[in-house]
């Protein structure tokens, strides 16, 4: 807590701005809040092509017509994604590789954040699904033409980067030996009953969020940096829509909201600073968690051998579940993962 009252308190550097020219730069949760202030920051840019994917087009041309008004920059298109629902995000993957052909920079920035049990059609909760399931799978989808695109661009000096926004609130979660002794774990911390106990949904965000630091971790491991590289940043706390579902926040949420939030700017700058800063030592930043634009250590549990022993649980199940969602999940998962 100390930390995060400091971190907080600290202003965040302005960016240093990258040349992305020729260069398609896709933002997932690009309409409100952070999404928003990231993408406007790659509009300024000036890449080849900025890609917005929200959950409808008509919040996506919104917020490509705020973004031309207000930066100049015009080459945006605009896709509709509803990661609450898999066929969705197979079908917007799929538009995505026939319609842009490559992609140097994918952000998923897209959380939801509830602290009661809301199921999906998909058969998951909400948060686990939106926050962590369709990451892995929309990541894994657009695995062939990020690896295309860093074929074609294996003269420069960069390589594609894969962004996933997480929090430092996994620093406060620890799951429970129930859930870590669970003959499956996603089944398990997915399951109504399960959920309906309050202590579970209470810090539901923070697990999904812990879920995201392994994740990277993991898809580091099995991607190496000559092809992507792949990393997490922690935002910080800022003024943004993510809350609108929580009923009767609490007394503490408010006040640090009120008096340690940062604004939705400064926290975009964080999640580009991830996305395209520290390129001459790239590698460095290959599966690590980036807060205040650099290197920090993942939260105890993350770093204990119980979590590297839930991060390998949780990767298996997730791309089991995942392959009978999608045959081309799977098919590119045996491609990439197989050894």
């Amino acid at each position: 807590m100390y930390h995060f009252y400091v971190d907080q308190w600290q202003a965040v550097p302005p960016l240093e701005p990258e040349d992305l020219s020729g260069q398609t730069v896709l933002v997932v949760g690009a309409n409100i809040g952070l999404g928003f202030e990231a993408a406007k920051s790659f509009a300024r840019m000036s890449p080849g092509r900025l890609v917005l994917a929200c959950r409808s087009v008509k919040k996506g041309e919104d917020a490509a017509k705020r973004i031309r008004e207000e930066t100049g920059y015009g080459n945006i298109a605009c896709y509709a994604v509803d990661l609450s629902v898999f066929s969705s995000v197979i079908a917007f993957a799929e538009e995505f590789e026939k319609g842009e052909g490559r992609l140097d920079i994918l952000v998923y920035n897209a959380g939801v954040a509830w602290r009661k049990y809301q199921g999906t059609a998909d058969g998951y909760e909400t948060c686990i699904q939106v926050n962590d399931l369709s990451s892995i799978l929309l990541c894994v989808l657009l695995l062939p033409v990020v690896i295309k695109t860093s074929e074609a661009t294996v003269e420069k000096e960069y390589r594609p980067r894969m962004t996933f926004v997480t929090s430092e609130t996994h620093f406060w979660v620890r799951p429970t030996p129930e859930e870590l002794s669970s003959p499956n774990m996603l089944e398990k911390i997915n399951d109504p009953a399960y959920c309906s106990l309050p202590s579970v949904m209470a810090c539901r965000y923070w697990y999904s969020k812990l879920i995201n630091v392994l994740f990277t971790r993991e898809l580091a491991k099995r991607l190496p940096p000559s092809k992507a590289i792949v990393n997490c940043v922690n935002p910080g706390l800022c003024r943004s829509s993510l809350g609108r579902n929580i009923d009767n926040i609490s007394l503490r949420l408010r006040l640090w909201m009120r008096f340690w939030s940062r604004t939705a700017e400064a926290g975009g700058r964080e999640i580009v600073w991830a996305a395209i800063g520290g390129r001459h030592r790239e590698r460095e930043l290959h599966g690590k968690y980036i807060s205040d634009m650099e290197v920090r250590e993942e939260g105890d549990f993350a770093v204990s051998r119980q979590g590297y022993a839930m991060q390998e649980k949780i990767w298996n199940e997730s791309i089991e579940a995942l392959s009978r969602v999608s045959p081309r999940f799977k098919e590119i998962a045996e491609t990439y993962f197989s050894n």
